[in-house]
């Protein structure tokens, strides 16, 4: 497995490895003195880097507290997922934002596709072969990060996910034939300003 990590100029991190884990990723630790980097799964196990941080790459990674996941096969994207980011040995201690609950990760695809858009900084991070010089390019290998192509599955998910789900119009006695049913579809609410003020 190799893994690159990819910063944006706003403090946003994300890794991509260039085929997925047996077990979704639910968190990354990363070590703030030594810069390195750990994936956490759900039974506890968990999977190092061999490949530190650069160092002058460590203040983004602080600020970051989220991490995109992403899984790439056949130069397709084949799943991504947005995870909390631990510290150990943090600088900063615990009054920079780990006293905050921890969220839980998530499937996030459309919003790894914009952070691909916007990264500025790539480099790897895990090697299977640290000697191969093959394998020391960049996982992408002339794929363009604006414009990421999903595996079938995954864009047929998107798809539907996409799609207004109808919602069952209830019955009044004496209104309708019967047994006939009639469904309306229910636009996707979105907060206007009024709601978030």
């Amino acid at each position: 497995m190799n893994i690159d990590l990819f910063l944006t100029g706003a403090a946003e991190a994300g890794i991509v490895c260039d085929a997925p884990f047996k077990a979704p990723v639910v968190g990354v630790i990363l070590d703030a003195q030594t810069l390195n980097l750990t994936l956490e799964f759900p039974d506890g196990d968990t999977f190092h880097m061999n490949i530190p941080v650069e160092e002058s790459r460590r203040e983004k990674l602080l600020f970051a507290h989220r991490m995109y996941v992403g899984f790439l096969e056949e130069k397709m994207l084949v799943d991504s997922f947005e995870v909390p980011l631990l510290y150990l040995n943090d600088p900063y201690g615990s009054e920079f934002g780990q006293n905050s609950p921890l969220a839980k990760a998530k499937r996030s695809v459309i919003a790894f596709e914009q952070f691909m858009k916007r990264c500025t900084f790539a480099q790897s991070l895990h090697r299977d072969d640290l000697g191969n010089e093959d394998g020391a390019r960049s996982i992408l290998r002339g794929i363009d990060p604006n414009k990421l192509q999903y595996a079938p599955a995954l864009a047929r998910q998107i798809q539907m996910n996409a799609i207004p789900k109808l919602e069952a119009v209830p019955q009044m006695p004496g209104l309708g034939g019967g047994a006939t049913r009639q469904a309306r579809i229910v636009p996707k609410q979105q907060k206007s300003e009024e709601d978030e003020g």
